[in-house]
C-alpha cells in the first residue's frame, strides 16, 4: 500500500547524487548527477559525449567519503562495444578514483541493435536485473544509452506514418526509463547526436505564432559562442518533453596552451580528494602531463546545460584528458555558481526552527518591540463629521424658505 507524506514531512531527501568527478561541472549541475532523473548528453560526433559516459561509470563507484554513492552501471551499447580500454585507462589514471572500490567489474554491458531489443530489455530485462543486485554491495545506480540516435538511422523516405512510428517509439522508451529510474532510484544518462540547424526566417506577420526554430532555440540549441547554434538535438520535440535535464558539447576549434599548475592547483581545491594518496605535486604532474601536451595546444570545448530541473542554465570550457574530462579554470563561472546554492527543504525549515526557538530564547532579555504607529482613524471620523454637520444645517436652511414663492418669483423676472 502506498503512503501519501507531505513535502514539509521529509526527513531526507528522496534521492541520491553522485560527483562527475569535476567539482566545477558538479556545482553547476546542482551537486552532481541524480538519480531518479533522465538526463541527456548531446554533441557531435568527437565532442567527447563518450569520454563523459565512461567518467560517470567509474564515479558512480566511488564511496560516499569520495563524492560517489557505491553503485555499479548498467552500459548499454548500439552501434559499438563498450571502450573497455579507454575505461581502464581513466580508472587507473584519476587520482580522484578509489582504486579498490571502482573498476571494469561493476559495469555491466549488453549490445543492442535494434529498437524492439531496446523496449525489451527496458522492460523484461533490466528491472530484474537491478532488482537482483540491489541486495549487493554495489547496487545499480546509473544506466547508460551510447547511443539512442543510432537506432533510429534508417533509409527509409520520411513521412508522416514514420514520423508517428518514431513518436510512438520515444514515448515508450522514455516512460520505461522513467520507471526505472524512479522505481529503482537509479540515474538514466541517454547519449544523442546533433543535427545541423538551418535558419528559416521570421514567420508571416500575419501569424500571432512562434514558428518551431524559434521555439527550438530554448530547448534544442545553445548560443554560448559562436558557431554553438548552428547544431540542434535530434529525436525532435517529443524526446525533449521526455527529459529533466539536457547538456550540449561541441567542439570549438579552439586551442589553448594548458598550465600543469593551473589545472593541479583547481584539483587540489576541490573536496574529494583521493583517501590515503601519496602521490606528491610532482609525480601528479608527471603523470598528467605528457609530451605530446607539452609540444601543442590542447583542443578546447564547450559544454552548456541547456536546461535541467535542478539547475539553472550554464556554460563552461573543458578538455579531455587521458584522465578523463576536465573544465577549464574560469573566474567568472566561479563567481557565477557560488551565487547558486541548492539545499533540500527541510534544511531551509530547519533554519527557520532553530531562528525561532533562539527568538523565544531570548524574549525574556530582550524588550518589548515598539507597536508601529497605526494610521490615525480620528482624522477620517473628523472630516465625515464636518459634512454631515455641513449637510445638516443646508437641511435645516432650506426648511425655512418659501419654494413655490421663489420659483413665482423668477418666472416673472424673465
Amino acid at each position: 500500500m502506498i503512503k501519501m507524506i507531505q513535502l514539509d514531512e521529509l526527513t531526507e531527501p528522496l534521492d541520491e547524487i553522485f560527483s562527475t568527478g569535476d567539482n566545477t561541472l558538479d556545482q553547476a549541475l546542482g551537486g552532481g548527477i541524480r538519480t531518479g532523473m533522465l538526463w541527456e548528453i548531446v554533441g557531435e560526433s568527437s565532442a567527447g559525449k563518450t569520454q563523459v559516459a565512461l567518467q560517470l561509470s567509474l564515479f558512480v563507484q566511488n564511496p560516499p567519503e569520495l563524492g560517489g554513492i557505491s553503485g555499479s552501471t548498467c552500459y548499454l551499447t548500439t552501434s559499438a562495444k563498450l571502450p573497455t580500454g579507454r575505461l581502464k585507462q581513466i580508472a587507473d589514471s584519476n587520482s580522484q578514483l578509489s582504486p579498490t572500490d571502482c573498476g571494469l567489474d561493476n559495469v555491466h554491458t549488453i549490445s543492442i541493435s535494434t529498437v524492439p531489443i531496446l523496449q525489451n530489455i527496458l522492460s523484461n530485462i533490466l528491472p530484474p536485473f537491478i532488482q537482483q543486485k540491489a541486495s549487493s554491495p554495489k547496487p545499480v545506480k546509473l544506466v547508460i544509452i551510447d547511443a539512442l540516435t543510432e537506432l533510429f538511422h534508417s533509409s527509409e523516405k520520411t513521412s508522416k506514418a514514420t514520423l508517428f512510428d518514431r513518436s510512438k517509439d520515444l514515448n515508450r522508451i522514455a516512460s520505461a526509463l522513467h520507471t526505472i529510474a524512479g522505481t529503482h532510484n537509479v540515474a538514466v544518462v541517454v547519449i544523442n547526436e546533433v543535427i545541423d540547424r538551418f535558419e528559416r526566417g521570421p514567420a508571416p506577420s500575419s501569424s500571432k505564432d512562434l514558428i518551431y526554430s524559434d521555439k527550438s532555440r530554448w530547448f534544442n540549441t545553445c548560443n554560448s559562442v559562436p558557431g554553438e547554434n548552428t547544431k540542434e538535438a535530434s529525436l525532435g520535440l517529443v524526446w525533449a518533453n521526455q527529459l529533466n535535464a539536457r547538456i550540449m558539447l561541441s567542439k570549438t576549434g579552439r586551442r589553448r596552451y594548458i598550465d600543469e599548475s593551473e589545472l593541479l592547483q583547481a584539483q587540489q581545491q576541490q573536496k574529494k580528494a583521493r583517501v590515503g594518496s601519496g602521490n606528491s605535486v610532482q609525480q601528479q604532474t608527471q603523470m598528467l602531463a605528457s609530451e605530446d601536451d607539452a609540444q601543442q595546444a590542447t583542443l578546447v570545448r564547450r559544454l552548456s546545460v541547456i536546461f535541467s530541473s535542478v539547475a539553472p542554465p550554464v556554460s563552461m570550457d573543458y578538455i579531455i584528458r587521458h584522465e578523463g574530462f576536465r573544465v577549464l579554470p574560469d573566474e567568472s563561472l566561479l563567481e557565477e555558481l557560488k551565487a547558486q546554492t541548492y539545499g533540500f527543504a527541510s534544511d531551509e525549515s530547519e533554519e527557520l526552527a532553530q531562528s525561532q526557538n533562539q527568538d523565544q530564547n531570548h524574549s525574556s532579555t530582550l524588550p518589548e518591540p515598539a507597536v508601529p504607529a497605526q494610521p490615525s482613524q480620528t482624522q477620517g471620523s473628523k472630516d465625515e463629521d464636518e459634512w454631515d454637520r455641513y449637510w445638516e444645517e443646508e437641511d435645516e436652511e432650506s426648511k425655512n424658505v418659501d419654494w413655490d414663492a421663489l420659483e413665482l418669483s423668477l418666472t416673472q423676472a424673465s
